[in-house]
């Protein structure tokens, strides 16, 4: 036998049994997603805890999964971190500035010392050398005639870098054996 609907505009009812079906039917998903995601949220926790192990052993970081506390405790490393790189940064520009101020400092006495080294067919033995404040500097040089002399040469580039230059040439002498000439210089650069 057919069944025919005699009541065209009769109320549909639902059922109890069809209600909870249905309520059951979204709220399946919505916890299946839940648990999924607590279930990746510890898979993730448990393998940053085995790839850093000696992070979380150093700053005894638990494996509770309160994220308030995990937030907490990252934000209070990372502070501490940020201390360190700025006293880092500090120290480093402290040094920055220390080995400039040794260089300006150094950097007259590279030009002296390149000056006494430079040339070679002129002998040069110091007495004396003193670089402070004031650059004191007494040599005995054996320097042919016909080329500068390497005192001549230093003394334009004590000059040259801002020193008031007083020279005093003690003895000057001819080596008829050699055929070049001995002297004895002593001079002063003060700034």
């Amino acid at each position: 036998m057919e069944r025919i609907n005699l009541f065209r505009y009769k109320k549909p009812i639902l059922k109890i049994s069809s209600f909870l079906t249905l309520t059951l039917a979204l709220l399946l998903p919505v916890f299946a997603m839940r648990f999924t995601l607590d279930f990746y949220k510890r898979s993730v926790i448990d393998s940053i805890y085995n790839n850093h192990v000696r992070i979380v052993e150093k700053y005894r970081i638990s494996r509770s999964v309160s994220l308030p506390n995990v937030l907490s405790t990252i934000d209070a490393i990372n502070n501490q971190l940020v201390q360190t790189s700025k006293r880092l940064q500090t120290q480093i520009d402290q040094l920055e500035n220390h080995i400039k101020t040794f260089n300006e400092r150094t950097e007259p006495l590279g030009n002296i010392l390149r000056t006494l080294q430079r040339n070679d067919s002129n002998w040069i033995v110091l007495r004396e050398f003193v670089y402070a404040d004031s650059v004191k500097i007494s040599l005995y040089e054996l320097y042919d005639p016909s080329s500068v002399k390497t005192a001549d040469q230093l003394e334009k580039v004590l000059i040259d870098l801002g020193y008031k230059v007083t020279k005093s040439n003690e003895y000057d002498a001819q080596m008829t054996f050699l055929g070049k000439r001995i002297s004895s210089v002593s001079m002063e650069g003060r700034r």
